[in-house]
């Protein structure tokens, strides 16, 4: 099993277990829904009444962000491990919940999404060198190259009083 099947493997049972933040299907469509279950090693359980019911919250909730996780999905696409499709789509997904991406992921630790990033997306590890916050160096990347598209969520980093609450050290 490969790093990257590994943590698609993860990020499936956590869904299914209602760990996490997830969109219904993992914020996958139907066609890529169907080829992740059938990639996918374990048996999988029935999901219980109240996660399937918090997956669709964050479906609606997440519904009026549909471009902004277009544009999330297709920048991430960029810096994608060929074996790891779709995790840029499972991630722009959960991406648009409210906590820690580790957290929204189900994950124990932000180490733990790291090494995630690391397996799935190595050339934004090497760029995010300075340890920053996922969701807020996806934001601040996509604002440095973005061509208008976007709404910056990013601040002016050096000049902000939480600078401290975003960079973490390594």
């Amino acid at each position: 099993m490969t790093p990257q099947h590994h943590w698609l493997c993860r990020l499936a049972s956590l869904y299914l277990q209602g760990q996490g933040s997830y969109p219904l299907m993992m914020g996958l469509g139907v066609q890529q829904w169907a080829r992740l279950q059938r990639q996918i090693p374990v048996q999988q359980p029935s999901m219980a009444a109240d996660t399937l019911m918090r997956h669709q919250l964050m479906s609606e909730l997440i519904a009026t962000r549909a471009d902004e996780q277009q544009q999330l999905e297709l920048w991430l696409a960029e810096y994608l491990q060929p074996d790891a499709f779709p995790m840029h789509r499972i991630i722009a997904s959960v991406s648009l919940a409210f906590n820690h991406l580790w957290e929204d992921l189900g994950l124990s630790s932000r180490a733990e999404l790291r090494q995630l990033m690391g397996d799935c997306f190595p050339p934004l590890v090497a760029m995010n060198h300075n340890n920053m916050r996922w969701k807020k160096f996806f934001y601040r990347q996509r604002c440095l190259h973005a061509e208008g598209e976007l709404i910056c969520r990013s601040p002016s980093c050096d000049e902000c009083c939480e600078r401290g609450g975003c960079f973490e050290s390594s």
